[in-house]
């Protein structure tokens, strides 16, 4: 059985909840260490350091994980869960922005959908940093084979994404005890390095880390920025929520993750103090060299799980921005029958493998990819935490100094992040923030191309009553067959069931009006997901709630609804119109750019037949012009 079915069962094993929350939750900080104080080392002046530098360093990233991982996110916004489900759009949902965003709430609708780009966008950088950072261990084990870590980097990725169309279930059973393996080895090199420099340890004391900022003034945000990234998986607590759990997350992450990764930065301190050389690779420097060959393996093992992690983030948070209407319907294929978080998203997943493998080739070394790396993370922080406070004031009845007093906390620790990172831009941070501006630029191209539409559909259709109460149609030809129409509008005629009406004047026995709607929560219950209304004899509405995070099958829901009230949904055929979006003729302001966005992602768009598991047999699509 996956270790990452959790939720819901019991478990013969003890703590089989937390090692599977290891191999899911963990991979993306777990794999930091073979970076990130490399990179702080760097920052201070490579073989130049002090050994005050190195203290200095340990204490930045020390209180980062504390404070940030610890106190920010497993205290407090893992309690801010969506009906069990985290992440940015379960806050977004939670603020019900995605229904009325006007005012201020519009600012926070805007900042929730930056977050969401954010982390679309670290799903490109993560694979390529975490792989390229373990493969590099060749240069430290055979220099002379320096030039084939780029191409086992592509071969390595290439299996990575190739392996989605597995499913996360195949191969989640695996995920928990490398990890476990990966941490436990993390926590005994540490052990190890610790104790040929004992005083290493005095770089828990938070004074080391303020002395390294004045000693170097001009470097402050580099640093800061370097030492970030000991914390870039963060965000991953929350929005793997639903698969765990916020006590299994926590316990993992206390008993576990966090001490192994401390002990593991110390041990790499010790060895930079004994060795500033070591500068070239703290983490393989710090193990014997007989395990050498074994690291390795056991690090690109960690690296692929990390990559793992965050693409099948990527793919629910694409799924929750789909059925919130941000994102063009994507064909979605559930890989798991046990949990329906588990999905392949094959346009998706391509898209990431290209741009991860051209990253890699771009940039070579994860010297020079740690310049693009954390930027994105860091803003998303930082929407999450705004986003959170707003949730804290909005229905945890906490005074409001003590809301003022949290915001003010979580904005300055993470506004120090953003800003440090801010440095990267011109050296590779804009990579991400491009890949974020055009995620958000389709997301606003499809809003508001799908509330363009829905307003054109209402203008020249009419209310739904009045469509059934009108006494001309008893004229038209009829059909005997029972047809089922889709509608975005609820209330209003469809208007592939106007068209057929007042063009071709037919009419059906039985006509059912079925909407479908995406609740702000990741999951409806059966009792509550159908509700039929019967209008006349010939008239049926129904409506059909899913949550988010639930597969939309429509023939499977509406079915046994249909025969509790003598239809055969069988024999009853799909009638669903399709727009054919017209753009602006010339882009003269930017709403005419958004529509040639959305004409493009509309013609490329998963069609109602394949989203809503519609019978290809049994369905007809009516096409009309919309004129943006």
């Amino acid at each position: 059985m996956s270790l990452s079915l959790l939720r819901g069962r019991q478990f013969a094993l003890p703590f089989a909840a937390e090692i599977g929350a290891l191999g899911v939750v963990f991979g993306d900080i777990g794999t930091s260490p073979l970076y990130a104080l490399k990179q702080g080392v760097l920052a201070v002046g490579g073989t130049n350091f002090l050994p005050g530098d190195v203290l200095g360093l340990l204490s930045l990233i020390t209180w980062s994980i504390i404070l940030s991982v610890t106190v920010k996110y497993v205290m407090l916004v893992l309690r801010a869960d969506n009906d069990g489900e985290g992440g940015i759009l379960a806050l977004v949902t939670l603020l019900d922005l995605h229904r009325s965003a006007i005012g201020l709430r519009w600012y926070l609708l805007a900042a929730g959908l930056l977050g969401a780009a954010m982390l679309i966008g670290d799903g490109v950088l993560t694979p390529a940093m975490s792989v390229l950072s373990a493969i590099e261990g060749l240069k430290v084990m055979a220099a002379p084979l320096d030039h084939w870590v780029v191409p086992i980097t592509v071969v390595v990725l290439l299996g990575v994404f190739l392996s989605q169309r597995l499913g996360t279930e195949r191969i989640a059973s695996f995920y928990g005890p490398i990890m476990l393996l990966w941490f436990g080895s993390l926590a005994i090199l540490g052990i190890y390095g610790i104790s040929h420099a004992p005083e290493v340890l005095q770089g828990f004391d938070p004074r080391h880390g303020f002395r390294v900022l004045v000693d170097h003034p001009g470097l402050a945000g580099v640093i800061i920025g370097a030492c970030f990234l000991a914390i870039t998986g963060g965000e991953a607590l929350y929005a793997d929520l639903g698969h765990f759990g916020r006590k299994v997350i926590a316990r993992a992450w206390l008993y576990v993750a966090m001490p192994a990764l401390l002990l593991n930065y110390y041990g790499q301190g010790a060895i930079l103090l004994r060795d500033p050389n070591a500068v070239r690779n703290p983490f393989y420097d710090l193990c014997p060299d007989l395990l050498d060959i074994p690291l390795l393996l056991l690090a690109t093992a960690a690296t692929v799980i990390a990559s793992q992690s965050i693409i099948t983030g990527v793919f629910s948070l694409a799924k929750q921005a789909i059925e919130l209407g941000y994102l063009p319907p994507m064909r979605i294929r559930y890989t798991s029958e046990h949990n329906e978080q588990h999905i392949y998203v094959g346009r998706l997943n391509w898209l990431l493998m290209l741009a991860c493998i051209a990253v890699v080739i771009g940039f070579e070394a994860s010297d020079a990819l740690a310049s693009a790396y954390g930027i994105a993370v860091a803003f998303a922080m930082v929407t999450t935490s705004i986003l959170f406070v707003a949730q804290v004031n909005r229905a945890w009845n906490w005074p409001k100094a003590a809301v003022i007093l949290l915001g003010v906390c979580l904005f300055s620790l993470d506004s120090a992040f953003a800003t440090a990172n801010l440095t990267k831009i011109h050296d590779g941070g804009w990579l991400p923030l491009s890949i974020a501006g055009l995620v958000i630029l389709v997301m606003v191209s499809w809003r508001r191309g799908l509330e363009g539409v829905v307003a054109q559909q209402v203008r020249f259709t009419e209310p739904l009553d009045s469509f059934v109460d009108r006494k001309e149609r008893a004229g038209d030809g009829e059909s005997p067959r029972t047809a089922i129409f889709l509608s975005r509008a609820g209330a209003m005629t469809p208007v592939a069931l106007s068209r057929m009406a007042d063009v071709m004047k037919v009419r059906f026995q039985k006509s059912v009006i079925v909407s479908v709607w995406i609740a702000s929560r990741p999951r409806v219950s059966v009792d509550q997901r159908v509700r039929v209304t019967v209008m006349d004899s010939s008239f049926v509405r129904v409506d059909l709630r899913f949550g988010y995070m639930q597969q939309i099958d429509v023939p499977s829901v509406l079915g046994p609804a249909l025969s509790a009230r003598g239809i055969d949904p069988d024999e009853a055929i799909y009638v669903i119109g399709h727009e054919r979006i017209i753009p602006p003729d010339e882009i003269l302001r930017p709403r005419d750019l958004l529509g040639h966005v959305f004409a493009f992602l509309a013609r490329n768009a998963e069609r109602s037949v394949d989203r809503f598991g519609l019978p290809r047999n049994r369905t007809m699509e009516i096409g009309y012009p919309v004129k943006l």
